[in-house]
Formats: structure tokens, sequence, C-alpha cells
């Protein structure tokens, strides 16, 4: 019984901790909407294109995306074997999205601010697995 509780209180504890986002998108002359739609705009970019790579390319071989959030290793331990290929391949698109999503905010000048740096009076919106702030 009093195992069950603290796996409860301890399941409770960390899901709690993971509502906040690691990190904002943040461009100090936009609108929290025009933050939200650059961020989906990106967003929707990065998913078809991790699509169309994972579709011509095992994962085993992907390419890492171009640029300064490209990836740098596999998104599991090599010295360790996926209990299923899928999940190695859903893992290598989702670091690959990331990694797209990434550049392309860069590029649009976005910084990447932690929850303690993003200024205050500035709205935010949580857009998962990542959040958005703006004027």
């Amino acid at each position: 019984m009093r195992i069950s509780v603290a796996l409860s209180i301890a399941m409770l504890l960390s899901v709690a901790g993971c509502t906040n986002p690691r990190f904002y998108w943040y461009h100090p002359d936009r609108s929290l909407d025009e933050a939200k739609a650059d961020y989906l705009e990106c967003r929707e970019q990065a998913r078809e294109k991790a699509i169309a790579v994972i579709d011509t390319e095992h994962y085993d071989r992907l390419p890492p995306p171009d640029g300064p959030s490209a990836l740098k290793s596999t998104p599991h331990d090599a010295g360790r074997a996926a209990t299923d290929p899928r999940d190695t391949q859903q893992a290598w698109r989702e670091r690959y999205e990331q990694s797209v999503i990434a550049d392309g905010m860069r590029a649009r000048g976005y910084l990447r601010l932690r929850p303690d740096r993003v200024p205050a009076g500035v709205r935010t919106q949580e857009l998962p697995p990542d959040a958005v702030a703006g004027r």
C-alpha cells in the first residue's frame, strides 16, 4: 500500500514538472500571434520534410538536416539495440523535426530562451513540445 502511494505521488510530481516548457521562441519585434504563426509554419514544414526523408531513407542512413541544429548522433544509444525498429525511426523523425524547427525559427530571427529569461510582461503560449513568447 505504501509503495503504491509513493509511486502515485512520484508520478504526479513528475507529470507536474513536465508541464512547463523547456524553452520559448521569442522575437522582440513580434506579437504572440505572429510568433505562434511562425512557429506553426516552421513545425508544419519540418514535419513534411521529416516524413519525406523518412519515407525515402531508412533511419540508419538518415542524413542530418543542414544548419546549426543538425543532429550530431543517433537518437538512441548505439550500444543498445532498439526493442522495435519503429521506435528508433520515430525517435529519428522527432529529432529531425526539432532540428529543422530550430533552424527555421533562428532564420526568422527568434531567440531560444529559458523560461526564466523571458522578459517581464511578455505573453507566452505553449505549443507542445515547445512554446512561443511575444508582445
